[in-house]
């Protein structure tokens, strides 16, 4: 009540004349006269996490739009391998009972890049199959078969970069690098395996003889 406070412990003289000269160098012969107060709610954060899931969804309608425009149908495969890579991502989020924030949709829009990477590397080493004048079935296969290390590799050193941050990091810092590493494994599995396996049933017939890619 009369401005004065008191520090308890267990200090040595020299200590405490330390932590005293540490006090008033600091200090300033001012008294703290309040020009302006205000009361921040939670509508900020929420307006932040609206336009950040506006942001994301965005970023997935044009990224699905240009992936349908330069691959054709094999564009639509991505796309919905990518919806599904955020369906398994959300899914596991909501197992865990994590809450959305600003880093995570960081994290999620993450993933929709590194997702896309991942089947624009697939394509092109299938277009670069398809120009040596291969079948469509063995193209698939060949450019799925070159692409494959190269996902892994890129894959797993962010993956690493993203154990390292949860592993060290604070609160926001460990919600972006577990919503990373949820959304590089299935991107991985998406990518590698679940748009396979639609090429496979587009495929098998036998009956495509020109991808549309």
């Amino acid at each position: 009540p009369d401005g004065r406070g008191y520090i308890e412990g267990t200090f040595s003289d020299e200590e405490a004349r330390d932590l005293s000269v540490i006090l008033r160098a600091g200090a300033l012969p001012a008294d703290l006269i309040p020009r302006e107060e205000r009361t921040v709610g939670p509508s900020l954060g929420s307006d932040s996490i609206r336009q950040g899931v506006r942001a994301a969804l965005l970023g997935l309608i044009v990224v699905v739009i240009f992936m349908l425009i330069y691959y054709k149908v094999s564009g639509i495969i991505a796309g919905i391998a990518l919806v599904f890579n955020l369906l398994i991502l959300f899914g596991a989020l909501a197992y865990l009972g994590a809450a959305l924030t600003l880093p995570g949709i960081a994290g999620v829009i993450l993933t929709i890049g590194m997702g896309i990477d991942a089947a624009v590397l697939i394509f092109e080493r299938i277009r670069e199959e398809l120009r040596k004048d291969k079948t469509v079935r063995t193209a698939i296969d060949a450019g799925y078969d070159r692409a494959y290390t190269t996902i892994l590799d890129a894959n797993l050193t962010t993956l690493i970069t993203a154990v390292v941050l949860w592993q060290f990091g604070t609160g926001p810092i460990k919600g972006f690098a577990t919503t990373l590493s949820i959304g590089i494994i299935a991107s991985m599995f998406t990518a590698l395996v679940f748009s396979r396996m639609i090429f496979d049933l587009w495929t098998k017939s036998g009956r495509v003889q020109k991808l549309s890619i």
